[in-house]
């Protein structure tokens, strides 16, 4: 599997994870119609899950995520 997918994949499941996390937290704060409860864990999800980071070197491209709680960037390898 290449570096690429593996970044995406490990991407998509963090944000899931916290998105889901977030949608049961938020059915506890807020009526189940309310928009609130709609947009928190969109919005929070996007902003707290981390970021993908490609940096075109001379060898190739190199596939990692940033955190946002760390300057730390977490590299993949094929």
């Amino acid at each position: 599997m290449s570096a690429k997918m593996k970044m995406y994949i490990v991407y998509g499941v963090v944000f899931l994870a916290l998105f889901l996390g977030l949608w049961v937290l938020s059915g506890y704060m807020f009526e189940p119609d309310s928009t609130m409860r709609k947009l928190t864990p969109i919005v929070a999800s996007i902003i707290l899950s981390p970021k993908p980071h490609v940096v075109e070197t001379q060898s190739g491209r190199q596939y990692g995520l940033k955190s946002l709680f760390s300057k730390k960037i977490y590299w993949f390898k094929d």
